[in-house]
């Protein structure tokens, strides 16, 4: 079982880091020092699916788990990110039930689902066909599907994770204030909030901030990490 599995059958605290930095130095660190799992961002980093290919092995030679959050809800994506080692996925901008349960068909196999098997490659090479099928998750970052999150949580969802840029974005709301500034407008926290009840109601993971006390956590983004690091040293040595 994977160090994010077991910290939910565990019901201990899950921590994870949002990656969308090149190369793979820094996420094989951030699993080697324990993260449980690490997203790897599709929609706005420059990863090539040979990189996240090799990234997933890196950073699950560590213990750690490895996630994809994909560029789009088309099929071809999917696909190809359900032929890496993931651990699971994740599909942005879906705005309705409908689209939710599109997508979702998209990563399962008939009759379930609609997911094509591929070649050999994959199982040559990890053994695909007798691993756990990836989890499949949602970001919940449109109005749409807030209005539809009960409909939505019906579905083979494994876990959503509230997109809070772009749901702001999306109400009206300067996504920068609201993050990085701390404002939350009252119709926003309203429609968060029915989120966080839904997934509680419908007994499904949430992901969240570390501060809001969600059994799974993301913590950090690679960039940031990297940056404040480097300006606390800096800071450091002008200073002695």
């Amino acid at each position: 079982m994977s160090r994010y599995r077991e910290g939910l059958a565990a019901r201990r605290q899950v921590v994870g880091a949002f990656c969308c930095m090149d190369g793979y130095a820094t996420a094989h660190i951030l699993a080697a020092v324990g993260f449980d799992f690490l997203v790897f961002d599709r929609q706005h980093a420059a990863y090539s699916w040979s990189d996240l290919e090799n990234l997933c092995f890196r950073v699950r030679s560590e213990g750690a788990s490895p996630f994809i959050r994909t560029a789009s809800a088309e099929e071809a994506e999917i696909n190809l990110a359900m032929d890496v080692p993931v651990e699971g996925i994740i599909i942005p901008n879906v705005a309705s039930a409908a689209e939710a349960r599109a997508a979702i068909a998209k990563a399962h196999w008939p009759p379930q689902g609609i997911r094509s098997l591929g070649n050999e490659r994959h199982d040559a090479i990890w053994q695909a066909y007798s691993q756990p099928d990836p989890l499949v998750g949602l970001l919940i970052e449109h109005p749409g599907a807030v209005a539809e999150i009960d409909e939505i949580l019906k579905l083979a969802v494994d876990f959503i994770w509230i997109g809070t840029h772009d749901l702001s974005l999306q109400m009206g709301f300067d996504p920068h204030e609201v993050v990085d500034g701390g404002v939350l407008p009252a119709a926003l926290t309203e429609a968060m909030e029915r989120v966080r009840e839904a997934a509680a109601a419908h007994d499904v993971v949430l992901w969240g901030g570390l501060g809001d006390k969600h059994s799974v956590g993301v913590g950090t983004v690679d960039a940031r990490l990297v940056r404040q690091a480097a300006e606390d040293v800096l800071a450091r040595l002008r200073g002695a």
